[in-house]
């Protein structure tokens, strides 16, 4: 009998001990930094719904992260610091068209046949946005056609713009806020 509740014991004290220690990285969140942080970051976006909202612990680079979803269903992810002040280079809204255009090239490329396109969820670049990230993608690339835009909410690139080569290959241009060349993905 004491050996079974000696076991018992110990038992319930390395359970304790492991629920202490265990658990989510990201500590939740008061309703006041809620708010505050989901107020941030609409008005950065420029409007959608907040689906999601927590604090960054120690070994992120944010000390908040908000999940704002627009109406045409993108999600953008907008990561804050203490002050509230935006820390990556997360796209707005005005960033994104109103509906998903799949654009193909007009004329049959000569090589092999190119990738798809960004998927539906991913909505194309507008107005003065797609003409400068089109503009700093062929100048990076030497030329071709645009084949899709889109927006992007890693922390390295703002936007990517689809390149079709005149030798068939298609090519991704990542962007920075300013339109500088991040990376080109061949």
């Amino acid at each position: 009998m004491r050996t079974t509740l000696g076991a018992i014991g110990v038992t319930l004290a390395l359970a304790l001990t492991l629920g202490a220690c265990g658990g989510d990285d990201d500590e939740t969140l008061s309703a006041s930094d809620r708010s505050k942080a989901s107020a941030a970051a609409l008005e950065y976006v420029g409007g959608g719904a907040v689906t999601d909202a927590e604090r960054g612990d120690g070994d992120d680079n944010y000390a908040y992260q908000v999940e704002v979803t627009l109406p045409s269903g993108v999600e953008i992810d907008v990561e804050l610091d203490d002050s509230l002040a935006v820390t990556n280079n997360a796209p707005k809204a005005a960033d994104f068209a109103d509906d998903a255009p799949t654009t193909t090239p007009t004329t049959a490329p000569s090589g092999p046949t190119p990738s798809a396109v960004a998927p539906d969820d991913n909505r194309g670049l507008l107005g003065e946005t797609l003409a400068k990230a089109s503009a700093a993608a062929l100048a990076a690339t030497g030329g071709g056609q645009v084949t899709g835009t889109s927006g992007s909410d890693d922390a390295d690139h703002v936007y990517e713009v689809d390149v079709l080569q005149p030798d068939g290959q298609d090519v991704t241009v990542e962007l920075d806020a300013k339109f500088t060349v991040t990376d080109i993905d061949r």
